[in-house]
């Protein structure tokens, strides 16, 4: 059996099990809480200038199962199908189980909330998740500078309405199993000085090496969101590493303004500054400057695909977002079509993102 009529063999089970336990779930007669099935769909067009290559894919499909067992407990999982790029050939099929959460709120302390199982790493702005996120690619920033996900206990509490801090523990960076017998432990402070602003701090630290705990990692980390208007989102992220003599920074920002009803434009520069070559494995200094266009129609439905974090932007259930992408470095990095390595390169695509 292929991967895809596997995956659709999984969606129309699950949707049948909600169904039917939407219809059997009842307390004292009346219906309570059934399993919600939720998902999103990704379609990708590209060209990449250096290659002279272009590609159409149907790239990612997500399933996410949201289940209130009461006001103060709740399960969210999310399984993944992506196409994953290889060395040679064409792209291979990976299904990973992106997000697992059971989240409990103690009853009588409801500024309290504990979150155990796989989450996305607390930090910056930017998500793995394409609805999520307000342009079509992430940052050299996102991919090399700092982690995406954990696995652990994360511990949210609400000091008042303009302060919160986070705690958490978890496996290394990014790894589904344990690499080592350490843990990766983190503190992050939230505030919230007005309204439509959001302004963070945190500090990272743990083993990530495989096999040992020695040459601890530090990550020191802060973002901001701010929509100082409906119209505008600004948001930024800064990240500053170590580890074992070495150490590398990544700053990105970006700037989304919606100019009507159905579309909008996203702007994002960054800068990530790896001197030793210890996460990108060149000593190098990279920059990108992204544009990417939006049209778009209808509100997604409620739940954790509904709007981006900290403002009221609703999130599209339809949007098509073409963007270009222009890449530097100061070292010949980026692969020509001949094997030749030069210092920038030039990507055009189109993103199609569908809720459901």
């Amino acid at each position: 059996m292929s991967i895809w009529k596997l995956t659709t063999c999984v969606v129309v089970l699950l949707a049948a099990a909600a169904r039917q336990g939407a219809a059997q779930d009842t307390k004292f007669g009346t219906e309570t809480n059934p399993l919600v099935v939720s998902g999103f769909a990704v379609g990708l067009s590209r060209y990449d200038r250096n290659l002279a290559q272009s590609a159409a894919l149907g790239s990612k499909l997500a399933l996410s199962l949201f289940r209130p067992w009461s006001d103060q407990l709740y399960f969210f999982g999310q399984l993944t199908t992506h196409l994953e790029a290889a060395d040679s050939g064409p792209p291979g099929t990976a299904i990973e189980i992106d997000n697992l959460i059971i989240n409990w709120t103690p009853a009588h302390l409801s500024t309290l909330s504990l979150s155990f199982g796989r989450f996305d790493a607390p930090i910056g702005f930017e998500r793995d998740d394409e609805p999520l996120n307000l342009i079509p690619t992430t940052s050299f920033t996102f991919e090399n500078a700092r982690p995406v996900k954990f696995t652990g206990l994360m511990a949210r509490y609400t000091l008042n309405p303009k302060i919160s801090v986070l705690g958490m523990i978890a496996n290394g960076w990014d790894q589904v199993a344990d690499n080592n017998s350490g843990k990766t432990a983190g503190f992050k402070l939230q505030v919230f000085p007005s309204s439509g602003l959001a302004v963070a701090g945190g500090v990272f630290y743990g083993p990530e090496r495989d096999s040992t705990n020695g040459s601890p990692r530090t990550l020191f980390t802060g973002d901001a969101t701010w929509q100082p208007v409906q119209r505008l989102i600004l948001q930024a992220e800064a990240h500053r590493g170590s580890e074992a003599g070495t150490d590398w920074t990544g700053v990105v920002g970006q700037a989304f303004w919606r100019a009507g009803r159905s579309t909008a434009v996203t702007v994002r520069g960054e800068v990530m500054d790896d001197p030793d070559g210890v996460r990108t494995g060149t000593a190098q200094k990279l920059s990108s400057l992204t544009i990417s266009p939006w049209y778009f129609y209808r509100e997604a439905q409620e739940g954790v695909f509904s709007n981006v974090e900290f403002t009221s932007f609703r999130l599209p259930a339809f949007s098509i977002r073409p963007a270009v992408r222009i890449d530097h470095s100061d070292q010949p990095v980026f692969e020509k079509k001949d094997g030749s390595l030069v210092r920038s390169n030039v990507t055009a695509l189109v993103e199609l993102v569908y809720l459901f």
